[in-house]
């Protein structure tokens, strides 16, 4: 009783106020794809079927919050074939961004947009800041050499940029 009290109380001191816990409206929009000449793509790997490629001018730190320990890139997954995902969707190309946290060796998927054939998204997904969810990197070789490339060229960009 206490608690469905206190939850009527909390709904209607948000609404007294004239606003919500979450404000998508004025909420900052989500960082977009780089587009193929401002996002720099360069080719990271191929495996049979994809070609992988890291836009160089996305990795770096997000400061339009203040400042922000994480490094952010997008990877761009080119199939040779149409995929679909679980939703049943199906695209040809996928784009995720990532934030990683150098320090504690662990990064997060926090966007990912799909493109068909023809380049038109097909979908876009964002998480919220406190639904990011960091996996340990060390355990994986592949995701490991990614990372540690990925820290050295923000570290790389970040020195530049001091400098000047």
């Amino acid at each position: 009783m206490k608690a469905a009290a206190l939850a009527l109380l909390l709904t209607l001191g948000l609404a007294a106020c004239g606003g919500s816990y979450m404000d998508t409206k004025n909420a900052t929009k989500p960082e977009p794809v780089p587009e193929e000449k401002e996002g720099d793509w360069r080719l990271y790997g191929q495996q049979p079927g994809v070609e992988i490629k890291v836009s160089w001018a996305s990795i770096g730190h997000d400061d339009r919050f203040g400042t922000d320990d994480y490094v952010y890139v997008w990877v761009q997954r080119a199939f040779k074939q149409d995929q679909t995902n679980k939703e049943g969707e199906t695209y040809r190309t996928e784009f995720t961004r990532f934030a990683l946290d150098c320090a504690k060796s662990e990064m997060a998927g926090i966007a990912a947009e799909f493109r068909d054939k023809d380049g038109d998204e097909v979908t876009r997904r964002d998480m919220a800041g406190f639904q990011w969810e960091f996996d340990s990197v060390t355990k994986q070789a592949y995701m490991q050499d990614f990372f540690t490339q990925v820290c050295r060229i923000a570290r790389e960009k970040a020195a530049a940029g001091n400098k000047e």
